[in-house]
């Protein structure tokens, strides 16, 4: 009994930290350290330390835009989280911001080029994020991954190779599916808050085709990789990623219950700690 209440608070505790986006944060410092590796580019601590701050900043202030223009209580439980502590997340937020500026001066000339450069498109995104309607969850995985690359891609000094597109390709299309499961997922909470998104447009079953064939898509592009026999094990990473998202698509009635759906969605990026670990 003693270890289940124990797996009881931690899911608790890591379900705080869903809510506020720290285990996404944390997510895309593990997979820009991942391509790191992948691009044989060492990067700075700094770096890594900016990225996670700077995703963070970002979906937090998507989440706060979002709920502002609420003029009721949200229907989702992460939205609500966020309206009822709206003034410390903001504040929170500019703390970010300022941390962030300064970790940013930090880091190498191209990169801090290349990163103003991205943060450029990022808040004309968060203007213009409720006009995207079908193709915000398309925009947010490229941006999302840009983020990702971004880091090692700039300090790169070797021309990049075809397996390699094909893994930053696996990598784009891994996050567009997380984005567009979250959505299948919360499709009823966005359309009592008239949030816009690909599945409110096409419908569940719909976008669970397009679902089943991007899973299809994947599996074609581990197949490929497989075959040239050139980053097989960083291949099996995102694979492993994907049938993680995968289940979620297979078991919506049970992973629904208390948005463990979130908690796994999110997680799952975290599986490329074990490959840097013991690399």
């Amino acid at each position: 009994m003693g270890f289940f209440y124990l797996m009881e608070f931690l899911i608790r505790i890591y379900r705080v930290f869903n809510y506020v986006s720290l285990d996404v944060a944390c997510g895309a410092m593990v997979c820009a350290a991942f391509f790191s590796q992948v691009l044989h580019v060492e990067l700075r601590p700094v770096g890594l330390v900016s990225l996670g701050v700077t995703v963070w900043v970002i979906y937090t202030a998507d989440r706060l835009i979002d709920v502002y223009k609420l003029k009721r209580e949200s229907s989702s439980k992460r939205h609500r989280f966020h309206q009822k502590n709206f003034l410390g997340l903001f504040i929170a937020l500019i703390m970010a911001v300022a941390i962030d500026i300064f970790l940013i001066l930090q880091v190498p000339g191209p990169v801090l080029t290349w990163g103003i450069g991205l943060a450029g498109v990022v808040i004309l995104y968060l203007f213009f994020q409720q006009r995207l309607f079908l193709f915000k969850e398309l925009v947010v995985s490229i941006l999302y991954s840009a983020g990702i690359f971004l880091p090692a891609m700039s300090l790169s000094t070797i021309i990049i190779s075809k397996q390699e597109i094909i893994l930053i390709i696996f990598f784009i299309l891994t996050a567009f599916i997380n984005l567009v499961l979250f959505s299948w997922y919360d499709l009823k909470h966005d359309l009592a808050d008239n949030q816009y998104s690909l599945v409110t447009f096409l419908g569940r079953d719909r976008a669970k085709v397009i679902l089943v064939i991007l899973f299809f898509l994947q599996l074609f592009l581990f197949i490929g990789l497989m075959v040239i026999y050139v980053y097989w094990i960083e291949a099996v990473i995102l694979l492993a990623i994907n049938l993680g998202l995968l289940m979620l698509l297979l078991f919506p009635e049970r992973l629904s219950n208390k948005d463990l759906y979130r908690l796994i969605g999110d997680g799952v990026f975290l599986f490329p700690l074990p490959y840097l670990l013991l690399g």
